[in-house]
């Protein structure tokens, strides 16, 4: 079941979007947009941002290109965030990059690889971006994986990486309470974006693997990014005002099943 609509979106709040050019960073905007929220993206690549401006409201978006793990552009993006829209409420997460292989396959520059993409931005975000929270709070949203509860075969960075976003978030809940900052995931099953497709299409039978992917949702279909970013704009808003250090698994029903296919 969707996240309840808030009865009264919060207007004119300002939230920072990482990885808010494309896929589920960009339906999040979108979805905040759509609430009254100001939005500023960032992301690495500045045609990217500046198409996904093009698609919100005219004057409720902003953007910055910068590397989510370079600590230098971090601290840049949120200065002009916080120049641009006056501070943040909410800060959202959208980060990562795959990897395959067990852990007897999987060499150390890979692992590094795809953990760094995942987890630290989500650290480095967060560190930079909280200070600038108004004295009422605001709500730090990342997105995470099933695959952080519900791993797949052959993919250990990747699985990893996934379940130390969910464990960083919950631990910084704890941290971050007195300041009155939730913190939550949002952790989707197989929703088709530009890193998840160009994983399918790699296969040795990229049809056969996708239909075997939805054949495991007993649901019936994957997910949307729309749905994923109507999560996360509900876990900013005031609506999920009392939820924290929770893991929000929207997967059509697959974790209550055998592992996914290969």
């Amino acid at each position: 079941m969707n996240p309840p609509e808030s009865a009264a979106p919060s207007p004119r709040r300002c939230a920072l979007v990482v990885g808010g050019g494309t896929g589920l960073g960009l339906a999040s905007s979108l979805a905040l947009a759509a609430r009254g929220w100001r939005v500023f993206l960032t992301g690495r690549r500045a045609d990217r941002l500046a198409q996904a401006q093009a698609q919100h409201p005219a004057g409720c978006c902003h953007w910055s290109a910068g590397d989510a793990t370079v600590q230098a552009d971090v601290q840049r993006v949120v200065a002009e965030c916080v120049a641009t829209l006056g501070g943040i409420d909410a800060l959202v997460v959208s980060a990562g990059q795959g990897g395959v292989g067990s852990v007897l396959q999987a060499d150390l520059a890979d692992f590094e690889r795809v953990m760094r993409a995942s987890v630290w931005p989500v650290f480095l975000y967060s560190q930079a971006a909280v200070p600038h929270f108004g004295a009422q709070g605001g709500a730090i949203c990342a997105i995470a994986s099933v695959t952080a509860s519900v791993p797949q075969p052959e993919r250990v960075a990747y699985c990893s990486a996934k379940a130390a976003v969910v464990g960083m978030a919950r631990q910084m809940a704890l941290d971050l309470a007195p300041r009155r900052v939730r913190v939550n995931t949002v952790s989707p099953s197989l929703v088709p974006t530009e890193l998840s497709l160009g994983a399918i299409a790699r296969a040795p039978d990229p049809q056969a693997l996708l239909a075997a992917r939805i054949r495991s949702h007993p649901i019936g279909r994957i997910g949307t990014a729309e749905e994923v970013g109507q999560a996360v704009a509900w876990l900013c808003d005031d609506g999920a005002g009392w939820v924290t250090g929770q893991d929000f698994v929207m997967d059509g029903g697959l974790s209550l099943t055998a592992a996914v296919p290969r």
